[in-house]
């Protein structure tokens, strides 16, 4: 694996979970984190081999989705704001830790490794979460991410994302940044805090931002989008 790219994926957890636990109310600190975060971003993506496009691309995308799955749905809620300044560059960087981990040869040689240990990791986690916490929503999450993974032309960049996220989500609900929902709204399945298949959510932002941006450039989009 290349240095830089160490060196982004170190600098990036310590960041993140830096912070998470800096997360405050008020309008003055959510401005400084959320400056703070697209500073980190724009940082690293000029050092990164990532299409601008793409990482704008992500952004757009995810806070469209927080707008729907917390503000409208009720699936989960932030702590202290309705959506903190600091998530939509952040979603930008996730998006971009999963795209760069997709490129790294060392990574790629072991592609089937990894996402088979994703494969086995994430369904027993599931059906633990299933039993110990009435996951029902998170199994259902993890089985349409699992049919997600299998159908992807770029297993590899589905399978860091996910592993990216389930960390992300671990801590910072256990943090208490954000809470999800007991019960999902208007459906009534029960759901863990974090449902076990929250991966999905940056699954299907991956996917969908690789959609856009391809045809934006002809098909010319460095990670491939799903073949089915």
């Amino acid at each position: 694996m290349s240095r830089s790219f160490v060196t982004f994926v170190l600098a990036a957890a310590a960041f993140m979970t830096l912070l998470l636990f800096l997360d405050c109310d008020g309008i003055a600190q959510q401005l400084v984190l959320g400056i703070a975060t697209a500073g980190f971003l724009w940082f690293f993506a000029r050092r990164m081999d990532v299409d601008p496009r793409q990482i704008v691309c992500a952004i757009v995308v995810a806070t469209t989705g927080e707008v729907v799955l917390s503000l409208g749905w009720g699936l989960y809620t932030y702590r202290h704001a309705l959506i903190p300044l600091y998530v939509p560059p952040g979603h930008g960087l996730f998006y971009m830790l999963a795209a760069v981990s997709a490129r790294q040869p060392w990574l790629r040689a072991r592609e089937t490794v990894i996402r088979n240990g994703v494969i086995a990791f994430g369904s027993v986690y599931a059906l633990v979460s299933l039993f110990a916490f009435n996951d029902v929503w998170g199994l259902l999450w993890w089985l349409a991410a699992l049919a997600l993974i299998r159908q992807s032309r770029n297993q590899l960049l589905l399978a860091t994302c996910f592993c990216y996220t389930i960390v992300l989500e671990w801590v910072g609900t256990a943090i208490g940044n954000w809470h999800w929902n007991a019960v999902v709204p208007g459906l009534g399945l029960h759901s863990a805090n974090p449902p076990a298949g929250v991966g999905i959510l940056y699954i299907l932002l991956d996917l969908i931002t690789v959609a856009i941006t391809t045809q934006w450039t002809g098909g010319r989009a460095k990670e491939p989008a799903l073949s089915f």
